[in-house]
């Protein structure tokens, strides 16, 4: 594990409730899925780091983009460009993809991580389409960086577009047989749904949403899959979906 303080070089602000913090963070060679643990003050108040996935890593700039939804993720919200933030990792395990046609599917702030996922994809020449929805049309970010890697794009939204949907609801009315794999990222509630459609191929889930410490000690991300208990961070946090049991 490494560790390493870094001062923020660019803080993006994209909505009200989400930011991005960039360092400059040169001999890293991080995976899509991969993510460091954050911490959030010098002090042990909150006791535990934050877990944030990589949302880009392109010469030399890691960027990390946080949603506030507690008080350890308002306080990194305060930091600015300059502030020094120490970061432990990357964690997780590394990705292996094949050339083969890919839909990416996110819902909220899982366009995070899928967005590293596009730029790996767009690298290396591997054609795939976006599928990405949200609540409100205001939290949608990333939109014109995806739509320029992803070959077709679709962005649905509850509330405030003409036609209203959801993932789940788009995703029943796609030609799936097109895909040769899925690669989703999202709230629980949309990963149970989507593991409900039973795909006819193989889907992969960024399981983000249920990381605790990051490192194995907490025990807190532990979740039955293929009928074994797995640690996310150790052994994820991309799982097969089918694989995963939601109801233990």
């Amino acid at each position: 594990m490494i560790s390493k303080t870094k001062k923020i070089t660019r803080r993006i602000r994209y909505t009200s409730e989400i930011f991005g913090m960039e360092f400059h963070y040169p001999g890293m060679n991080p995976s899509p899925g991969q993510f460091f643990q954050v911490q959030v003050d010098e002090g042990v108040d909150p006791f535990l780091n934050r877990p944030i996935s990589v949302a880009s890593y392109k010469r030399s700039r890691l960027l990390l983009i946080v949603k506030v939804v507690g008080r350890g993720t308002r306080m990194l919200g305060l930091k600015e460009a300059g502030d020094a933030v120490t970061l432990f990792g990357p964690f997780g395990k590394k990705i292996r993809l094949r050339k083969e046609r890919i839909l990416l599917v996110a819902g909220g702030i899982g366009i995070a991580p899928l967005h590293f996922l596009a730029e790996y994809l767009d690298g290396k020449r591997i054609p795939f389409d976006l599928l990405y929805g949200v609540r409100k049309k205001s939290e949608f970010i990333l939109r014109r960086e995806m739509g320029r890697m992803a070959e077709h794009s679709l962005f649905v939204a509850e509330q405030g577009l003409d036609k209203k949907e959801t993932v789940i609801s788009m995703l029943k009315k796609m030609r799936i047989d097109e895909y040769d794999s899925v690669y989703t990222c999202g709230p629980r509630s949309m990963l149970v749904e989507l593991q409900k459609l039973n795909l006819s191929l193989p889907v992969y889930a960024f399981c983000e949403d249920f990381l605790g410490c990051g490192c194995g000690l907490c025990l807190g991300c532990a979740i039955k899959y293929h009928g074994e208990y797995k640690r996310i961070c150790v052994d994820g946090p991309i799982l097969e979906l089918g694989a995963l049991d939601f109801e233990v």
